[in-house]
């Protein structure tokens, strides 16, 4: 077995299922394994590579401005640099601000720690006919070995008698969307891929669909070591993610406005969740706190994409439910009426104001019009003792925590 493929795999086949957003926390640490031959350079030039395709999708160009000044002192955006293992091995642990903000410099769209979950049903293909793939098997193992390595948040089904009953091997096969949508929805995924996986003498062979959000795509990868395929199809699969949820960098005025509304957040706890979700949505600012009412609260920030991208980011987390605004209370009109002035406005129905301003005020009555001449600015003038509230523009977004 492939060097390569024994230390991933060793790194990463006990990841569990994901619960609720799928946030990858290791994504600023990236585990090179030893190579013959191999010098330090090398290994952490393989490192940033990898880290920047992470952020920056799978095409990124790395050759040019801010990324190729990284590229050239990898040293710049690392925080720790350390020896994997006795082999040679080497662990590079990256400093997100620095490398975002690199990112941002070079003007490239990025994703941050929140990615959509991609569940896998797959069948392994062999002489002796057609079974679920084995989450424990070779092909299993490659599969999540490669995803973590490709910054891809891949699920695998339980393959419980519920799963089975469910889901035949055929329609893994011919990919029917409908019966793995609908088996699908008791995982936390966005995604569902459909898998074939062929063993033969001397290779494996990958044939696949993939449905994220309403779009799909399809793809084939063979290649002789089981890993190799698994990521050149993580490659592909972090691809489709990154076109749809990759967050543009966008100058500070081109930014839309957002107040999010969330209820029912009854605990620290709670809160605490929310709030590291929001900073870790990919926003360009911190999502700031503005209010906390009972069990709401509301954040408001600036995000460069548009309504579907953001609604699409927050549903990440399978938390939060969409709900419909709360209805908005009826207005009260305001009226200029004046406050009468006495019986004898009452009795002629003249202007009082009008009178205040014609009257020439006596030495002896200035103490006693001073009172009416008060009420009368008032009623002239509601707004100098009411502020108007500043304007803003910011969209609203409701939402409930569950």
């Amino acid at each position: 077995m492939p060097l390569l493929r024994t230390l991933l795999i060793s790194l990463f086949s006990a990841l569990p299922l994901c619960t609720h957003a799928a946030v990858l926390e290791s994504l600023y640490q990236v585990q090179v394994p030893p190579a013959e031959g191999a010098q330090q350079s090398v290994q952490l030039d393989t490192a940033t590579r990898v880290m920047l395709q992470r952020l920056a999708g799978p095409d990124v160009v790395l050759d040019k401005g801010p990324l190729a000044a990284i590229m050239a002192e990898p040293s710049k955006v690392t925080r720790q640099i350390g020896a994997l293992d006795d082999q040679g091995g080497m662990r590079v642990e990256f400093d997100p601000v620095l490398l975002r903000d690199a990112l941002a410099q070079a003007d490239v769209p990025m994703l941050g720690r929140n990615r959509p979950g991609v569940l896998v049903w797959a069948v392994q293909t062999s002489p002796l006919g057609e079974d679920f793939l084995s989450s424990g098997g070779e092909m299993g193992q490659a599969l999540r070995a490669a995803a973590a390595y490709r910054g891809v948040a891949l699920t695998q089904p339980l393959a419980d008698l519920q799963d089975r009953t469910s889901v035949a091997e055929a329609d893994i096969l011919k990919a029917d969307q409908t019966v793995l949508s609908e088996a699908s929805k008791r995982y936390p995924a966005e995604g569902v891929l459909a898998l074939q996986a062929q063993q033969g003498e001397e290779s494996w062979a990958l044939q696949w669909t993939f449905w994220l959000n309403d779009k799909a795509s399809t793809g084939k990868a063979q290649a002789a070591d089981p890993w190799a395929a698994a990521d050149e199809l993580m490659q592909a699969l972090a691809q489709a993610v990154f076109e749809q949820y990759a967050v543009t960098s966008l100058p500070s005025d081109q930014l839309t406005g957002w107040r999010l509304h969330i209820s029912g957040v009854n605990s620290l706890e709670q809160f605490s969740r929310l709030q590291r979700m929001l900073q870790q949505m990919g926003t360009q600012a911190t999502p700031q706190l503005v209010s906390m009412r009972g069990d709401e609260v509301i954040f408001t920030f600036d995000f460069p994409g548009d309504e579907s991208q953001l609604q699409r980011m927050l549903m990440l987390d399978q938390r939060l439910v969409s709900v419909e605004p709360p209805a908005q209370p009826a207005e009260i009109p305001m009226t200029n009426a004046a406050v009468p002035a006495g019986p004898a406005a009452a009795e002629t129905g003249s202007e009082p104001m009008e009178q205040s301003a014609t009257q020439t005020a006596t030495p002896e009555t200035a103490d006693a019009d001073a009172p009416l001449a008060a009420q009368n600015a008032a009623a002239d003038k509601p707004q100098d003792l009411v502020p108007a509230a500043p304007a803003d523009n910011r969209k609203s977004l409701y939402y409930r925590w569950r």
